[in-house]
This record gives C-alpha cells, sequence and structure tokens, in this order.
C-alpha cells in the first residue's frame, strides 16, 4: 500500500488527497506533527515538503508528480490538462498562500498581498471564461486540473471570493459536492482554526 506524508490542511496536500479519493486508491496516511516532522520527513525526502508519497522504494514528492505516478492517463490524459492544472496551482493557489503567509508569519506587506489579489482576479477571469465552455477545465472529465483547482478555490472563496463570477461558482458548486472533494474537505474541518485570517459566516453556503 502507498503511504502520503502530509496535513488534512495543507492546500497542496489536498490536492493528492482528491486524487486518491478519486480514484479509489488505497493509502495510508501519515499525518504531520502526529506521525513525523519535518526532520523525519528531510531523512526521506530532503526538501521537506509535504506532501511526499512513499510506493515501495520510491520516494516522490511535488503534487503534480505524484498524481501522474498513481493515476497516470486517468486523470492527466492531455497537455490540456496539465495547462491548467499548473495554471491552478501558480495563479489561484500560490496566491492564496502569499495571503495567508503574510499574516501568519506578520510580514504585513501590503504590495505583496495586493499583487497576489491582483493574480487572483485574472485567474478568476480566465477560469470563468474556460468553464462558460466547458465542465471541467480540461474539458468534459475530470482530470489532474480539478485536484488543483479545489482546494485552491476552497480556500480562495475564504480570502477573495468570485462571486460576480457564475461559471465559476458554478463549478465551484459541483466541486465541492463531488464525493472525493467533498471527503478531503471534511476530514480537514477540525483544523480550521489553525487558518490565520477569519472565516466568513457563510463560507459553506456552495458545500
Amino acid at each position: 500500500m502507498i503511504e502520503i506524508y502530509q496535513h488534512p490542511f495543507a492546500l497542496y496536500c489536498q490536492k493528492v488527497l482528491v486524487a486518491l479519493e478519486e480514484l479509489g486508491v488505497p493509502y495510508r496516511s501519515l499525518e504531520e506533527q502526529r506521525d513525523f516532522d519535518r526532520a523525519q520527513l528531510a531523512e526521506l525526502w530532503p526538501p521537506a515538503s509535504i506532501p511526499v508519497l512513499r510506493d515501495g522504494d520510491r520516494v516522490i514528492g511535488e503534487t503534480s508528480i505524484i498524481i501522474e505516478h498513481v493515476a497516470g492517463a486517468r486523470l492527466v490524459p492531455s497537455l490540456e490538462a496539465r495547462l491548467w492544472d499548473r495554471l491552478c496551482d501558480g495563479y489561484v493557489s500560490d496566491s492564496v498562500q502569499a495571503v495567508v503567509y503574510d499574516t501568519l508569519f506578520e510580514r504585513f506587506d501590503e504590495r505583496a498581498v495586493a499583487q497576489a489579489r491582483e493574480r487572483l482576479e485574472m485567474a478568476y477571469g480566465m477560469l470563468e471564461a474556460r468553464l462558460a465552455e466547458h465542465e471541467f477545465l480540461a474539458g468534459d472529465a475530470f482530470t489532474i486540473a480539478d485536484c488543483a483547482a479545489a482546494p485552491g478555490l476552497f480556500y480562495a472563496l475564504a480570502i477573495h471570493p468570485w462571486d460576480e463570477h457564475p461559471a465559476l461558482t458554478r463549478y465551484y458548486r459541483a466541486l465541492a459536492r463531488r464525493p472525493s472533494v467533498a471527503r478531503v474537505i471534511e476530514a480537514a474541518r477540525p483544523y480550521r482554526h489553525l487558518f490565520p485570517l477569519p472565516w466568513p459566516d457563510d463560507f459553506d453556503r456552495h458545500h
């Protein structure tokens, strides 16, 4: 059985967990601070970043590579899927983390936060245009791109809502109610107190 070193509340861990749940792949979950710390992880994977997957003697980091290793063409069927995976990571998830980290580490860099919010607005526009014509980001099937989008948009909704984009709202609502995504969101619920920014009162309105 494969092992995944992760934390349920970590955005990029959730991306991989959604993929594993979507595929129905059995896995053993090792949770940071409960089953390992970063020093122990560094012995296995020197960057000590999560998630990390261990499959027998193979140790694999980086979310997109982990998903491709586990899923192959089932979730990575096309260049389009790869493209939207990278766009969601680079412009949604990384921007979310920039805003969160600014508060978490008390940087209070207003310019950096403003730039991150501008990138989110740009990404929302791209997603809206794409989803006005497609059910999922890579076309008609759920792919790695949607694994990337789900957790990024979950946290983005808390810090920079996009409610003026109807196609994106339709898409997120469908993602949040998809069993694989819903299980990952629910598993992370006990850790919401770790979020350094306030949760909107109506945050779960699409779930």
